[in-house]
């Protein structure tokens, strides 16, 4: 299965990120490694979406920051997932027209969106209503802090999801 994994802002996610693909089973997934985390340049949805341009990867796993990328890379680039899995989406954080793309990409792409309960860029309570989202599924989680790490259990919701297209 081509995947297209997309870590947070910080580079500790792509450890993160590895690790939950270690655990999904789909150990040779490759994080996408970006551009701010190797030169002083600022961290950039746009340029890092442009680079996703034209691709068409089965499933797309995406976190924070990966999850704008991936909306953006869709409207803007013709990137065309499949599936997806969006975990940690900073909503309450983005701007009018990132939300917008979310919302695109929400309304196209069978996606299962991972969100704390009480995540501080937007709860999981309210993802749903603010993201418009008519398909795919929202599976919340426990935590407060963003961090995501029980990626255990995370590789377990991601598997059983992903089963449902095990024709890709």
């Amino acid at each position: 299965m081509l995947i297209t994994a997309l870590s947070g802002r910080r580079i500790e996610t792509e450890v993160w990120l590895k690790s939950l693909l270690a655990a999904a089973k789909y150990p040779d997934a490759e994080v996408t490694r970006y551009r701010h985390w190797e030169t002083d340049a600022e961290a950039s949805v746009a340029f890092e979406a442009a680079r996703l341009a034209n691709q068409s990867p089965q499933l797309v796993i995406a976190k924070s920051l990966g999850t704008v990328v991936a909306a953006t890379a869709f409207c803007l680039h013709e990137f065309n997932p499949t599936i997806a899995v969006l975990i940690g989406i900073p909503y309450v954080a983005l701007e009018s027209n990132e939300v917008q793309f979310l919302r695109r990409f929400a309304a196209s792409i069978d996606t299962l969106f991972i969100q704390q309960a009480q995540d501080p860029g937007g709860s999981a309570a309210l993802l749903a209503a603010a993201l418009r989202i008519t398909r795919g599924e929202v599976v919340v989680v426990p935590g407060n802090d963003h961090l995501y790490s029980d990626t255990t259990a995370l590789a377990s919701i991601l598997g059983r999801w992903t089963k449902r297209y095990a024709g890709l």
